[in-house]
């Protein structure tokens, strides 16, 4: 039996791991900074004649540990934390060296505001309390070191002028990062709110898909138990009157068994188009189901409605619906009920109507038929 692999400590991150955009920049910001404060370091150096030791201290330092620090932020497994802590180790050298060196002006202010643009970028102005904590302790331990000799805050011309390059490349640099960041954040946000569109718009046409007939896209019965009861209690709340219309295609199963269900589904959409043609912005055409509609009329009396369901049953039966070479024609029952005569809720309004449109089937078809007219509901024995 093959010994088991071994297994990876947290510590050391997976193959082909993707470095944390936080350690990236400040490995770029750091290496290209620490760059240049190593010119004017050693500037320095050269005018105060300093030995092979502190060349080899400020090349460790300003070259190698930049990279140093991205490789130990960058294995760690959790890298931003990591370069969080690499932050205060800078300002921990910041101060030691502006201690070392005997607190020279431009050299410590240099120290001191580029430690300070990136504490304050990563943590706000909270952050001054870490940065004069840490530079505070590398200082006093530089100061130790440097021992009771003589301050030296004045430096050299080429030292200063070095320092004050370094500073405006370094805000030069670090403020273009920041603006090429804020442009990629724009354009992402300007993304996301085309997605969002996207989604809110492709949510939009599910909830109407939800809601319409595929055939005729009229709405569907769901949608008409929502709005009529809506309608009812709107109609209610204002005194105002409300009529519904229950319609259904006479023998449509002998158009279907004749013609073919291409043909009825043809008929179907023609009587659908009409019913659009014909409704009020305030009115609702529903497909009820197969070839039973229903049509919504708020503020509606019931003679009006009476008048309008004789409209459409004329034009219906006036329609001649092209299929192929054929001219299909058809008519229409319809029942007619009104709120508040016939029922106060809505289903018992929808078998109000369901009954009227029963009475109309029974006297002949092609015919509109009132809830509660002469004839009543009849057998068809």
């Amino acid at each position: 039996m093959p010994p088991p692999l071994p297994v990876p400590l947290p510590s050391t991150p997976p193959p082909g791991r993707s470095v944390h955009w936080l350690v990236r920049m400040n490995h770029r910001n750091r290496t290209f900074f620490y760059a240049l404060l190593f010119l004017a370091l050693g500037a320095h150096f050269l005018h105060t004649g300093a030995g092979p030791a502190a060349w080899a201290v400020l090349v460790v330092q300003f070259l190698v540990y930049p990279q140093i620090a991205y490789w130990r932020a960058r294995r760690s497994p959790h890298q931003a934390t990591a370069e969080m802590h690499n932050i205060v180790v800078d300002n921990l050298f910041g101060g030691l060296w502006a201690g070392l060196l005997g607190m020279p002006v431009w050299i410590t202010f240099t120290l001191f505001i580029g430690n300070c643009i990136n504490v304050v970028a990563f943590h706000g102005y909270a952050g001054l309390l870490r940065l004069v904590t840490a530079m505070g302790c590398g200082l006093l331990a530089g100061l130790a070191v440097y021992g009771g000799r003589p301050l030296h805050p004045d430096i050299d011309t080429a030292t200063s002028l070095l320092c004050i390059l370094a500073l405006t490349l370094f805000l030069t640099v670090f403020a273009h990062t920041s603006y090429r960041r804020a442009m990629e954040q724009q354009k992402s946000n300007a993304r996301l709110r085309e997605q969002f569109e996207e989604i809110r718009l492709l949510q939009d046409q599910l909830r109407e898909q939800a809601v319409r007939d595929p055939l005729t896209g009229l709405h569907n019965r769901r949608h008409l138990d929502a709005t009529l009861a809506e309608g009812i209690a709107h109609c209610g709340a204002q005194n105002l009157p409300l009529s519904l219309l229950m319609i259904d295609i006479d023998h449509f199963k002998r158009i279907n068994d004749t013609h073919g269900h291409a043909a009825g589904d043809a008929v179907l959409q023609a009587l659908a188009l009409l019913l659009q043609r014909h409704v009020r912005v305030q009115d609702l055409a529903c497909r009820h189901g197969g070839e039973e509609f229903v049509l919504l009329l708020p503020d509606t009396p019931l003679a009006v409605a009476r008048e309008r369901a004789e409209t459409l049953r004329r034009a219906f039966e006036a329609l001649r619906v092209r299929h192929g070479p054929e001219a299909l024609s058809a008519t229409l029952s319809c029942g007619v009920a009104a709120f508040p005569q016939h029922a106060g809720q809505p289903f018992a309004l929808l078998a109000c109507a369901d009954e009227a449109l029963y009475n109309a089937k029974v006297r002949g078809r092609n015919r509109v038929a009132v809830h509660g007219a002469a004839g009543g509901r009849q057998s068809t024995a």
